[in-house]
């Protein structure tokens, strides 16, 4: 299983940023109020939906949905079930009046689950534009409907091609009776049939257990057109929460960050194959190979430190060869040819030129170096023995090991060490022909921070921070049947990394398709808009005694009486903001 390590692109870095100052010019906001009937529609969780998952979905979902194939377009649903169409007029410089596009007939609102355990639950609803002229929309109690938008930049109104409730198809096993959350959807034409494919959310919650992460992965196929059919129907299941969920480009695969991985429970073209636990046999070992040989492994933000104490009549000894024909150099340590450590088995990529071993009478010490620096590692081995690190005697609120500081005059702050040092995410590939994951890549502590769709089409970018920064990473496209996955460093949201781990109390976090700038957007209070440049004003900063820096500029926005913020879309020139009030529209100007 690959390992992927996201090594940003060193032109698309500023190494002399210098970070943001507070601009006193106003930004124009532009108000459209609601009439009695058009504000948005909006459903609170019930008494048994009260997890902390249930409060993550409930609270940060996004109800201003970004058409990316028709800039300045964005659709949220009101309050009667209908879907309103907001438009950015270049011409004019404002938004039109919201104008609707389709009737969504709603679940009665005083609908209540019949009992804890098989109560049928309601989400929000949601929708995904998987094609410049298809439209998938959940009510969030169970259907999904497939709609025909014609070309959306005209405003016309949309017609039902199908309307499908998965939970009563015979080939959907392991979904729950209620409502979900579109992910991700995506359209392809592939072997002379028209596929749609998409992702659903739903949270499985028990009063005495941990909540679990559902995600249905739903195939629909255009047999007689207009209407859909359900074809395939798969689902994962994880104890963690998806921070980020796309289908690839040939939806051969889903890609999955979160704190605890997500494994297929049902697949009904590919039946999920569970291994036999096989009784132990006589002459199996009883225990891991490093509990007989035992050792002891510490780490820093570069390197893996591993220390055997050497026991009597014990052979130890430590090769480097490729793990298969023509592979990759892999380590390989052995105690009276007995493996213990498998360089295949470790959590990361290391580089292997750079590994230093010494032997001596009493230890063996390896010493390995990992090739993404900064990256702690939460396990050595699958299983194995933890990290042996101990903290000082007057630091026990901090950290073991702390990542290098870039500008050592500038202390190290609380904000810097963002999350749980005890929470790692990863990235997952799970391909849908054989269940496996095929390719991680180790996030480190802190989740993807936002994810935004950069081309039509395309899966969407997710913003991940590094060091400071906040790099936006794109997936490559692949020749179809490869398994191949691959990510480029599409831009850096300068600093941004840093600014947005020191705001206590942010709800949203975006950027435009262009990556000129970047937002925190409150629930309540206000919305900071950071710019990555200071315009003509700004260019010749300079050190007092050094060379000249890079500085940029954030403004504040106050959202009062105006409600919480229901949503956001960013464009270039442009932010809109859904609030129960108005639709607010904040000009942005890039000089």
């Amino acid at each position: 299983m690959p390992h992927i390590e996201l090594a940003p692109d060193r032109k698309l870095l500023k190494t002399n940023f210098d970070g943001y100052i507070l601009s006193l010019e106003p930004v124009p906001v532009l108000t459209t109020d609601f009439s009695t009937t058009n504000h948005p529609h909006r459903v609170k969780p019930n008494e048994q939906q009260y997890s902390y998952y249930h409060a993550r979905l409930f609270g940060m979902q996004n109800h201003l949905v970004r058409d990316p194939w028709a800039t300045g377009q964005c659709y949220y649903i009101d309050a009667t079930g209908m879907v309103q169409r907001v438009c950015y007029d270049h011409t004019l410089g404002r938004i039109r009046p919201p104008a609707p596009v389709f009737k969504l007939p709603l679940a009665p609102a005083d609908l209540a689950p019949d009992d804890d355990a098989t109560g049928t639950y309601r989400y929000n609803c949601s929708l995904v534009f998987p094609s410049e002229q298809l439209c998938l929309l959940s009510d969030g109690y169970g259907t999904v409907r497939v709609l025909d938008t014609g070309d959306r930049s005209t405003g016309r109104e949309w017609k039902l091609q199908s309307a499908i409730r998965p939970v009563e198809c015979n080939l959907a096993e392991g979904m729950l009776p209620g409502g979900s959350v579109l992910l991700d959807g995506r359209f392809l034409v592939q072997e002379g049939k028209r596929l749609l494919h998409f992702v659903l959310l739903q949270i499985e919650h028990h009063a005495m257990e941990k909540s679990k992460s559902l995600l249905h992965w739903i195939t629909l196929e255009q047999s007689t057109p207009p209407s859909w059919t359900l074809t395939v129907s798969r689902t994962l299941h994880s104890a963690g929460y998806p921070r980020y969920c796309v289908l690839d480009y040939h939806a051969t695969a889903v890609l999955v960050a979160c704190d605890e991985p997500f494994r297929f429970l049902h697949d009904s073209e590919h039946p999920v194959v569970v291994p036999e636990q096989k009784p132990p046999s006589a002459d199996t070992q009883e225990h891991p190979a490093w509990e007989q040989y035992p050792f002891r492994w510490t780490q820093t933000a570069d390197e893996i430190s591993v220390t055997f104490e050497k026991q009597p009549n014990v052979q130890y000894r430590v090769v480097t060869e490729p793990s298969s024909p023509g592979g990759e150099t892999c380590l390989k340590v052995f105690a009276n040819d007995l493996l213990v450590i498998d360089g295949t088995q470790l959590f990361a990529a290391i580089d292997h030129e750079q590994t230093v071993w010494a032997m001596d009478r009493k230890t063996l010490e390896i010493s390995l170096q990992k090739q993404t620096a900064g990256v702690m590692w939460p396990f050595l081995l699958p299983g194995g023995p933890d990290d042996t690190a101990g903290a000082p005697a007057d630091s026990d609120n901090l950290p073991s090991d702390l990542p290098p500081a870039t500008n050592l005059s500038a202390p190290l702050e609380p904000c810097d060490f963002e999350g749980d040092r005890d929470t790692y995410y990863t990235l997952e590939r799970l391909s849908c022909t054989d269940h496996t994951v095929t390719h991680t890549v180790p996030l480190g502590s802190g989740p993807p921070l936002f994810a935004v769709t950069v081309r039509a089409g395309l899966p969407a970018t997710f913003a991940l921070r590094h060091d400071v920064d906040a790099c936006l990473w794109q997936l490559q496209p692949t020749p179809y049947g490869s398994e191949d996955c691959r990510f480029q460093h599409e831009g850096t949201l300068h600093a941004f990394g840093y600014v947005q781990a020191s705001k206590q109390q942010q709800k949203y976090l975006a950027c435009p398709p262009g990556m000129e700038y970047a937002v925190i957007c409150e629930s309540h209070r206000g919305i900071y808009i950071y710019k990555a440049s200071y315009g003509a004003g700004g260019a010749g900063l300079r050190n007092r005694t050094g060379p000249q820096v890079a500085i940029g500029q954030y403004q504040f926005v106050s959202l009062k009486d105006s409600g919480e913020v229901l949503g956001i879309s960013c464009e270039d020139e442009m932010v809109l903001l859904l609030t129960e009030k108005a639709i607010l529209m904040l000009q942005i100007t890039n000089g």
